[in-house]
């Protein structure tokens, strides 16, 4: 019987500069072949400016649409700043917009095995994971998509959500949209990993497993730089950089001990560019709740809702992936591993993570959501708002 350890630890001084104040459970494994591994997600928060600089460099259209709000937690009393993708649920006329976002298909090799995205999957019906990107609710409308038992139209997903955890704000209207428009598959990067890089397992439950570190360098030095030269990325889009079935470690050369981190978003340069690293995942590696577009989900729920990295909320935590206090309005992180029912498209079921709803960071017990169904969260699975940490948790 394999046997598989969690362990409660607090990041050193370099990974806590690196990732944020945050706290994690990493999964630990003497065999290195345990399943399920742990998967979480991080940030990298924009430090080239602050709201203010994001929000003029939105109006002149030197960065994507972005909206500034303030707001005082019924929680705490506390009034606070943040900015958010797209258009503002608390303007007088409402209005929508779309984002545009490109896929970069990012391969890589580790020693002579190589995780291409563009690629036929073997272990997925041999469907490229970009061809199951673009098929999934991520990009295509679901008819008729509900949360917590309210239509919010038919469209994306994330846009569904952004309705939904404003729809008691809203009042439902139709006007109010932010849809990721046009998305664009850019031709494939390919990188060797090299020491930066370890297997784990084999057949279809292999994982590439590279440095967190060394990935982040990579992207904002040598890739998103050559890019930008040559026109594919920019300012004004989103990028993803699709993984197949590649995750990271803290560690460099990598470990499976202080791993996996599945993906994160962050933002870097001025104006400011907003970029996130995801895997799309068919290794069944991490349990059933991380699937297909799981982590695509997660972090672009975060990057429209945080998309600097910088978006302060009161104190909550010791849920989902996090042990210890943070405060900071990443929506995935409390619902990390929860995933809505399945959506079928064309024949195939995708598996999206439920989000955490706006209200859920700032109200306190009793106060009202503006989220879809007076919920705090996609599914249903918060229904009052976040406690206070310590020691955090939920009503």
């Amino acid at each position: 019987m394999r046997k598989f350890v969690l362990t409660f630890t607090v990041l050193g001084m370099a990974a806590m500069a690196m990732l944020g104040t945050r706290h994690y459970l990493f999964a630990q494994d003497s065999a290195q072949s345990a399943a399920p591994l742990r998967g979480y997600y991080t940030r990298v928060p924009w430090t080239e400016g602050n709201d203010d600089d994001a929000a003029f460099q939105s109006a002149v259209g030197t960065t994507i649409p972005m909206f500034t709000y303030k707001i005082t937690a019924s929680k705490d009393g506390s009034t606070r700043k943040g900015t958010m993708v797209g258009t503002s649920p608390f303007a007088a006329t409402l209005t929508g917009t779309t984002i545009s976002t490109v896929i970069v298909p990012l391969s890589v090799t580790i020693g002579s095995t190589v995780f291409d995205p563009t690629a036929g999957n073997p272990c997925d019906s041999g469907v490229a994971t970009t061809t199951r990107f673009h098929a999934s609710p991520l990009v295509s409308n679901v008819t008729n998509l509900k949360f917590n038992g309210i239509n919010v139209g038919t469209t994306q997903y994330i846009n569904g959500f952004r309705r939904a955890e404003f729809w008691n704000k809203i009042g439902g209207s139709a006007s109010y949209q932010n849809t990721l428009s046009p998305v664009v598959t850019a031709a494939r990067s390919s990188v060797k990993a090299g020491t930066h890089g370890i297997l784990f397992s084999t057949g279809c439950t292999q994982l590439g497993v590279i440095s967190y570190s060394w990935l982040d360098s990579y992207l904002r030095n040598t890739l998103m730089p050559k890019l930008t030269t040559s026109g594919v990325i920019g300012p004004t889009k989103v990028v993803i950089f699709l993984l197949k079935n590649v995750v990271q470690s803290l560690s460099d050369p990598p470990n499976i001990t202080n791993c996996c981190v599945l993906g994160y978003h962050g933002a870097t340069g001025s104006p400011v560019q907003t970029y996130s690293p995801m895997e799309w995942d068919t290794s069944g590696d991490f349990g059933t709740g991380t699937q297909d577009g799981s982590v695509s989900a997660h972090e672009i729920g975060e990057l429209m809702d945080d998309p600097l990295g910088t978006n302060p909320t009161p104190n909550w935590g010791n849920i989902g992936q996090v042990g210890g206090c943070q405060s900071n309005l990443e929506v995935g992180d409390p619902l990390s591993g929860t995933l809505m029912p399945a959506y079928i498209l064309g024949g195939k079921a995708f598996h999206m993570q439920e989000l955490a709803f706006f209200s859920w960071f700032f109200n306190k017990n009793g106060a009202a959501s503006l989220g879809a169904g007076g919920k705090f969260s996609g599914n249903g699975t918060f229904g009052g708002p976040s406690k206070a940490c310590p020691p955090g948790g939920t009503n």
